[in-house]
């Protein structure tokens, strides 16, 4: 019985805690850009095959915090995978175990908002891979790129032209630089970086809290 009330008293501290988070301004939340390199974009059955991420608090992004490693064999099916990022057999000779690499993104994660471009693959597959690894991510929220862009065009009235919402599309019309796509590192640079532009854009430094999501 003391158990199950200390369960309780944990869960409503938790509940309490990320209600006081989310109610501070976009500003003081701390951010994980994250980019996932897969084997295909069915997360049931595909495999990851690295992870990128990099940490942000606003206006910083932290060089030094960003990570990549590649986590599958040189073993695994790559399927159609070279041809949109480049990697093979032979860049898979040294990987890290999936489970580690999990387990310090979870870490990462926790109390941040994770920040992808189409955060709804990433996430598919982030889930997929802890579920399988006994790792339970606690991101405060997610934020997508690609979504906020596309409803920012949407309200604008704007045209949404095939390819306008790809990341290097995205950024161009940020005045951003480009850099080598479909590279997890590079990629998750870049997605933090849009975020940035983005948010201090059409939310500026105002006291503006994150939609939730």
């Amino acid at each position: 019985m003391a158990a199950h009330s200390s369960g309780w008293r944990n869960r409503i501290a938790a509940w309490w805690q990320r209600r006081q988070a989310l109610a501070q301004p976009w500003t003081a939340q701390r951010y994980v850009a994250l980019d996932l390199e897969t084997s295909g974009l069915d997360a049931r059955h595909d495999n990851i095959i690295a992870v990128a991420w990099v940490e942000l608090t606003p206006p910083l992004l932290d060089y030094q915090s960003a990570r990549y490693y590649t986590v599958a064999t040189a073993q695994t099916e790559l399927n159609q995978s070279p041809v949109v990022h480049g990697l093979v057999s032979r860049d898979l000779q040294q990987v890290t175990p999936l489970a580690e690499v999990l387990h310090e993104l979870q870490q990462v994660l926790d109390g941040a908002v994770l920040v992808c471009h189409h955060v709804q693959l990433d996430w598919a597959f982030l889930k997929q891979a802890g579920k399988a690894h006994q790792v339970r991510f606690k991101p405060l929220l997610r934020f997508d790129t690609l979504t906020f862009e596309g409803q920012r065009l949407k309200n604008s009235q704007h045209h949404i032209q095939r390819g306008s919402l790809t990341l290097s599309a995205c950024r161009s019309r940020y005045g951003l630089p480009q850099y080598d796509a479909h590279h997890a590192l590079s990629d998750a640079i870049a997605c933090g970086e849009l975020m940035l532009a983005q948010l201090y854009k059409y939310a500026g430094a105002q006291a503006v809290r994150l939609p939730r999501s």
